[in-house]
Parts: C-alpha cells; sequence; structure tokens
C-alpha cells in the first residue's frame, strides 16, 4: 500500500510541477510549426496515408520530446536542488519514483501532441482514416510505452555517465529519426535502418502503417508490436539495473555529486 502512495505522490507532484504556463507554451511552440510544415508538405499529394501516419508520428514525437528532455535531469535536479536526500533514504525505490515521473510526462507530452494534430487536420483538411481501428490502438498504446521505456534510460545516464545537456540534446532528434515517426524505417538505408530496429518505436509504427492500410495483415502488425513490446521491456530492465547502481552509488558510496 505504501508504494501505491508513493506512486500517486510522486505522479501528482511531476503533473503539478510541469503544468506550469511557460513549460506548456514552451512545448506547444516548439511542436505546432513543425505539424504545419508536415501537413502542408503530406497534403499536397492525392493519398491521405501520409497524414494519416504523421497523426500518429507526431503524437509519439511530442511524448519522445517531453519525456526525453525532462526525464534525464530528474535526479540530477533532485540532487542540486538537495531534495534527493529524502529519496534516497525512503524505503520507495528509486525505480518506481523515476517510473511514476516518466508515466507523468508521458501523459503531458499526449496532451501536447493534441494541439499538432489538430492544426494537421485542420490544414490538411483530411481525417485519418483507419482500416483496423483495434490494431491502431494497440500501436499507439504500444508505441507511447515504447517511448517512456527508451526515454527512461537518460534518468540514470545522466547522473552515471556525467551526461551535459548538448550531448543528449543530439539524441532527441536521431530518437524521432530513427524511430519512425516521420516516415517508415525502411525508407533508411540497410545499416541505419538495422540501428533503429533497435528502438520499439520503429516497430510500433510499422503495426501503425498495417492498421492504415486496406487489407493490412493483423497478424504482422501484431507481431510487430509484441517485438516493440519486447525490446522494451528490455529497456526498461536496463534502466531498473542502472538505477540499482544508482542507489548503490549514493546510500553505500555516499556520492552524490551530480557532475
Amino acid at each position: 500500500m505504501g508504494y501505491v502512495y508513493a506512486f500517486r505522490s510522486a505522479f501528482h507532484e511531476q503533473i503539478k510541477h510541469d503544468m506550469r504556463l511557460g513549460e506548456v507554451l514552451f512545448f506547444l511552440v516548439v511542436n505546432i510549426p513543425l505539424a504545419v510544415v508536415l501537413a502542408w508538405i503530406a497534403s499536397k499529394g492525392e493519398s491521405s496515408a501520409p497524414i494519416d501516419y504523421l497523426v500518429v508520428g507526431v503524437l509519439l514525437m511530442s511524448i519522445w520530446n517531453r519525456v526525453s528532455i525532462r526525464l534525464g535531469w530528474t535526479i540530477t535536479s533532485d540532487i542540486l536542488a538537495g531534495t534527493y536526500d529524502y529519496i534516497a533514504t525512503a524505503r520507495t525505490p528509486l525505480a518506481l519514483v523515476v517510473f511514476t515521473r516518466a508515466l507523468a510526462i508521458s501523459v503531458l507530452g499526449i496532451l501536447s501532441g493534441l494541439l499538432p494534430i489538430l492544426v494537421m487536420v485542420w490544414i490538411s483538411g483530411r481525417f485519418i482514416r483507419i482500416s483496423d481501428p483495434l490494431l491502431m490502438s494497440f500501436g499507439i498504446g504500444v508505441g507511447a510505452f515504447s517511448v517512456l521505456s527508451v526515454s527512461i534510460i537518460f534518468a540514470p545516464l545522466f547522473l552515471l555517465v556525467r551526461g551535459r545537456e548538448g550531448f543528449f540534446n543530439v539524441i532527441r532528434p536521431m530518437g524521432v529519426v530513427l524511430g519512425g515517426f516521420f516516415y517508415p524505417v525502411a525508407f533508411l538505408t540497410p545499416g541505419i535502418e538495422l540501428v533503429a530496429r533497435i528502438l520499439p518505436a520503429a516497430w510500433a509504427m510499422d503495426a501503425v502503417i498495417t492498421a492504415l492500410e486496406p487489407g493490412g495483415n493483423s497478424l504482422q502488425g501484431a507481431w510487430d508490436l509484441a517485438v516493440a513490446l519486447a525490446i522494451s521491456l528490455a529497456y526498461l530492465s536496463l534502466a531498473y539495473l542502472l538505477l540499482i547502481k544508482v542507489e548503490h552509488r549514493v546510500r553505500v558510496e555516499g556520492n552524490m555529486r551530480a557532475f
């Protein structure tokens, strides 16, 4: 029961912290101009498939951009602010705190992506056409979970490898490209596509393509989602091990240096 209270408190605190007006406006300003450009380009063709694909891609991109940039600084910010002492001495595992924060930021990422999606629909004049609604629903859900699972790696890495913001700002746009948010990773060169396949979002976006295609192979889409889930769980397991290392570094070694 104590973990439930810890989950609720961490979730509420993160939501309250990130719902500040400046924070909300920042992500809207960043995402809307890009959505306008993407919608204008995609609407030039006769097929609605590109804009349908981009609607889902922009949503997942909004989650990725928000979680990756916010979550990486969570532990470091706690240490710099002097609040990590309470987290380190509490019974609640650090992994639970970080996962809850990631979930809260993901929810806000979804909200940040809704307005750009509406802008895209308004500019293109096209509503998304889905051939397999069930597969699409799972594709979006698994895609969001995939983004969260990769983003959560940043929290321990920022502390353990003494990461700087510039370094992770390079990874963030790479995640957009390799995640297949703007176009299928199958369009990439074979070598780059192979790298993209280690990201679960690339597989989830393949399932989205199947859900959009009339007569798409639902079994193939389900397989893509299963692969995405498996890779996501592998990332979460790695993040869990890294967070244990962070706890050991602080609780056993007594090292709380952020850099």
